[in-house]
């Protein structure tokens, strides 16, 4: 069976010339309105045509073409925002794809980038250098010489120039990325922009929050909070807190609202959690891990439970069970009493 592929550049290049198509016959299909006849200067008289009965039928023909045309724009609108749409779902899909994986292309750049800059400030500091010894000449003389560090045998590095801050894709993605960090060398804020060909782009700004439980100097946790930034511009806010207990809330809000989930921690990696969508919606997730590693997790929510089965350290499952939801309480069922 063949693979299906989506060419989402496509798509948005279709979707972007059917709404250029619109504009372009918008004027036209707004001025012939009702039995108005038209020229390249506008709305004309019968006098213009000269032919009563030919001015008539031309009526009659705008008259008749009104309304399809206004049809057809609303259909061009609709087709276009529909293309759109599955555009920005598989471009998305790909870009946060793309923004991990170029995250780490764009850190092994910088990564050598670092290396040739260390290089560089080495022979800065060092090309005027000399290596002073002393020898005996064939008189007998003491005499005193130089070598230098960096003679002509001797090439130096390259100027390695400005940090990398983006990596492009054979296919013409530019995936460009900016980090901060603190005065421990952690990152605090990092955001990838990941640019397409085609004119769609996608973005995520994290800014992370590190915890030193027990004060011993080294890091037990790590908080963010993401901002995504989504091809039709809307915003996607996605925060973390842990607290003391190591109980894990994660938010995700966006215009249809928030989904909460709440993580409580159990034992050799056990967990229960509770997530309410924003229509009020709520599913509960328990994991239960046997001493030989195996583990069950049972997942209760609005289209009933689930049962699976499998290895919750590399979690991984396989559905056991199913039962439905109870139905709803029904108030014109008849008591029996």
């Amino acid at each position: 069976m063949a693979d299906l592929v989506i060419d989402y550049g496509l798509l948005n290049r279709l979707a972007t010339s059917l709404r250029s198509l619109r504009g372009q016959i918008e004027t036209d299909v707004n001025v012939v309105s009702g039995r108005s006849v038209v020229s390249t200067n506008g709305e004309v008289g019968s006098d213009a045509v000269g032919d009563p009965t030919l001015f008539a039928a031309l009526s009659a023909f705008y008259a008749t073409c009104h309304k399809p045309f206004q049809d057809a724009m609303q259909k061009l609108d609709d087709l276009a925002d529909l293309l759109g749409s599955v555009a920005t779902v598989f471009s998305e899909g790909d870009s946060d794809l793309a923004t991990k994986v170029n995250a780490a292309r764009l850190q092994a750049k910088i990564d050598q980038w670092q290396a040739e800059e260390n290089a560089w400030k080495q022979y800065q500091d060092s090309k005027d250098k000399v290596i002073t010894y002393q020898y005996y000449d064939e008189n007998g003389v003491l005499r005193t010489a130089t070598i230098p560090l960096w003679g002509p045998d001797r090439p130096p590095p390259k100027d390695p120039g400005a940090a990398p801050t983006s990596v492009t894709s054979p296919d013409g993605t530019i995936t460009s990325g900016t980090q901060q960090v603190d005065g421990a060398g952690r990152v605090v804020t990092e955001t990838s922009t990941v640019h397409t060909a085609d004119g769609l782009s996608y973005s995520e700004t994290t800014t992370y929050t590190y915890q030193d439980y027990n004060g011993d100097g080294k890091i037990d946790n790590v908080d963010y909070t993401t901002t995504v930034t989504h091809a039709d511009g809307s915003k996607e806010v996605i925060h973390k807190a842990t607290s003391d207990d190591h109980t894990t809330v994660v938010t995700s809000t966006t215009d249809a609202g928030t989904t909460m989930t709440t993580v409580t921690p159990g034992q050799n990696g056990a967990y229960h959690s509770v997530t309410v969508d924003p229509q009020g919606d709520t599913t509960t997730t328990d994991v239960t891990v046997n001493p030989d590693g195996t583990g069950t997790k049972t997942v209760t929510g609005p289209k009933g439970t689930d049962v699976y089965t499998g290895d919750p350290n590399k979690d991984r499952w396989t559905k056991s069970s199913h039962e439905d939801p109870p139905p709803p309480d029904d108030p014109y069922t008849p008591v029996n009493e």
